[in-house]
């Protein structure tokens, strides 16, 4: 069965990981390949959630959705 990667995690900015995978054979469609997050991975996504919530909590709707229309 041929899979799909499902590439990397964005933790501050930056495209980590990948480094190790686990795979996904759904009943039906495309198999899937994810990449696997570690302790060291949770910790500095738990780390930049902190430090972003202060500055994206206080942002004006409109800096919100233009963030959000940015990285979509």
């Amino acid at each position: 069965m041929t899979f799909t990667p499902h590439g990397r995690h964005l933790i501050a900015g930056d495209w980590v990981g990948g480094e190790e995978f686990f795979e996904n054979e759904p009943a039906f469609g495309p198999a899937h390949r994810f990449s696997m997050g570690t302790v060291e991975l949770v910790e500095r996504a738990a780390e930049a959630a902190e430090e972003a919530f202060w500055s994206y909590g206080y942002a004006s709707r409109a800096e919100r959705a233009a963030f959000l229309t940015a990285i979509a």
